[in-house]
């Protein structure tokens, strides 16, 4: 090979650099290539050095390097990049490369002395949905109840069978009125013992807001204003076939969601058998961790390395996932005594009896609770999935565990 060349990478490849193993991923195809000599890892780190801008030029002298014209070959052939002939197009390359880069960065601010004024810039766009728990009273006796709603949003119940005020709850309803946010999700221990359910319509006679109702399915009862609206029926094992039906009868021609919580493979398949004998296709499960099921969790919600490629990976999810958790952004939690929280396994952030939600929402923005919390500790740190894999959930917090992932064990 006598003549130079251009070597380049396209715009769509996303690259994980990580010490001594680097990782091409193709975010329109789901391709992958994987890098760990050393010759064609320096190669790609040239590409992004900033004085080459998006492109090297290759020689002879390259080519003769085995590792280096076999990882070419391989890049070119897949799809992922160019060689170009200097003869051809004697003007270097200039390509734009796929790094995050945000003009509104709130870890670029957020110590400045303007910080507030800054963020506090169109900040109700920032909420996505609000999740409230009205009461804690009920008078179910689920084993785990308290642990549920660490977990996924379920019904609750707490010792102190405290409600929400009512002050308190129009008041929020009044903040949040002309904010962007459309999706309310409520509920409580029984949600049908709070003392005016009614306040759901008054306030939203606009209808532009969405409500969704957590039930546990033996606590439904027919409701003018829980009924216009979404219910969604938590089942947990084991199931009261009786009530079951009886509640599928009420709630088959309204918009009804029915919720599994599981805690092994056997409940899952009884749950499921039971609700195909009254017709229920259409069911969310939500595996439930209760401290001696790890082997489920495991075997049923840990990733695998096919797990995490299963589907392609867009650049827009790859560089959310460096700057947010969209498990956690843009939700806020209304406990029933007013407090405030981003996520119910993180601090407090506010109360209702004295802070602004635009307060709240800006507050935690800067103190970053669990809408920015990111896979930023080991071993995620240093594996070429760092971003690729979905964000932190509750069951990491739960678990008291960094990661769930078969790639890197803890």
């Amino acid at each position: 090979m006598k003549n130079k060349y251009w070597f380049f990478l396209a715009s769509h490849i996303f690259v994980s650099d990580k010490k001594d193993r680097l990782l091409l991923y193709d975010t329109q195809l789901g391709k992958r290539l994987f890098v760990v000599e050393s010759e064609p890892i320096q190669l790609v780190r040239r590409i992004y050095e900033d004085e080459n801008l998006g492109s090297v030029e290759l020689s002879e002298r390259d080519f003769s390097v085995a590792v280096i014209r076999d990882f070419i070959n391989d890049v070119v052939a897949s799809g992922m990049g160019q060689l170009v002939d200097a003869q051809q197009q004697p003007i270097k390359p200039v390509v734009l490369l796929p790094i995050l880069s945000l003009n509104f960065d709130v870890e670029r601010f957020k110590d400045k002395e303007n910080a507030d004024a800054i963020l506090s810039k169109n900040i109700s766009k920032y909420l996505l949905d609000i999740n409230i728990i009205l009461n804690g009273s009920c008078q179910q006796e689920c084993i785990h109840c308290g642990d549920y709603c660490k977990q996924f949003f379920c019904c609750c119940k707490n010792e102190h069978t405290q409600s929400l005020p009512k002050g308190f709850l129009t008041d929020l309803l009044r903040q949040i009125s002309y904010f962007p946010v459309q999706t309310i999700n409520l509920t409580g221990g029984n949600i049908y013992q709070y003392e005016d359910l009614g306040i759901f319509e008054t306030l939203n006679d606009n209808g532009k807001k969405i409500f969704n109702f957590y039930v546990h399915y033996q606590n439904y009862q027919e409701n003018s204003v829980v009924d216009r609206q979404n219910i969604h029926l938590m089942i947990n094992y084991p199931v009261n076939m009786g009530k079951l039906k009886e509640v599928h009868l009420l709630t088959q021609e309204k918009k009804t969601k029915y919720h599994l919580i599981i805690e092994n493979e056997e409940q899952y398949n009884e749950l499921e058998l039971a609700l195909s004998k009254i017709g229920i296709e259409d069911f969310e499960v939500h595996p439930f961790y209760n401290g001696d099921n790890l082997c489920f969790f495991e075997e049923s919600v840990f990733l695998s390395e096919e797990d995490i490629l299963a589907n392609p990976i867009s650049m827009r999810e790859i560089f959310r996932n460096q700057k947010l958790n969209a498990n956690s952004f843009g939700s806020l939690y209304i406990l029933p005594d007013g407090d405030i929280k981003a996520n119910l396994n993180s601090a407090v952030i506010g109360n209702l009896k004295q802070d602004r939600i635009v307060d709240v929402i800006n507050y935690e923005m800067m103190q970053n609770t669990a809408w920015r919390r990111v896979r930023s500790d080991e071993p995620c740190l240093n594996c070429v999935y760092q971003y690729l894999c979905p964000p932190i959930s509750n069951y990491e917090r739960v678990l008291n565990r960094p990661n769930l992932c078969h790639i890197h064990k803890t």
